[in-house]
């Protein structure tokens, strides 16, 4: 899901609650009285969290957040893999393109040799991704997975402007396809 989408769906989900809160009319045509104010975007976003919808993310202003273990991956999105893939060598693909989509948030997006390299890592991690989950639609195919990673790995303003500085960096440059097994 790209940032765009998740926020037209956090706006979507928001109204939904909030027209839900102002309740309807009796028989009588007289507006109905709501007990409780409706919520606010935070609280919807807290109740998504809670729910299970959304997954509980840092937000920071730091660009890297937690990473308690070193591992390269956000404590958050570390929590989010661990609990959404059970299959080891999925899990171990899905962390991979998150490393790498890390790094992209964290490059310098003024060098461009060290932007060239964070985009071979995630040509490679997006590969094995290609290379251990089925072919086919759903939110389990290759493509979902690594957009997925991609919008909550920046998902605040600056770790958005922060990748899209990095893709800015990339203007006008090739690259080639990896050959072989790309999975770490």
């Amino acid at each position: 899901m790209r940032w765009t989408e998740f926020i037209r769906l956090l706006g979507c989900t928001a109204m939904a609650v909030t027209l839900a809160a102002c309740g309807g009319r009796d028989n009588n045509d007289a507006p109905a009285q709501s007990q409780a104010a409706p919520p606010t975007a935070e609280a919807a976003i807290a109740q998504l969290e809670n729910s299970g919808a959304i997954p509980k993310l840092d937000r920071s202003a730091s660009l890297a957040g937690p990473d308690a273990d070193g591992n390269g991956v956000r404590d958050d999105i570390d929590a989010y893999i661990n609990g959404k893939f059970t299959d080891g060598k999925q899990r171990k693909a899905v962390l991979q393109d998150a490393r790498a989509m890390q790094k992209a948030v964290l490059v310098d997006a003024t060098d461009k040799v060290a932007a060239k390299t964070v985009s071979l890592r995630l040509m490679d991690s997006t590969s094995c991704l290609f290379s251990v989950f089925p072919d086919g639609a759903g939110l389990t195919s290759p493509e979902s997975v690594s957009r997925k990673i991609e919008a909550i790995t920046s998902n605040t303003k600056s770790r958005l402007k922060a990748y899209l500085a990095y893709n800015k960096s990339l203007d006008g440059s090739v690259g080639s396809l990896p050959i072989g097994d790309t999975c770490e």
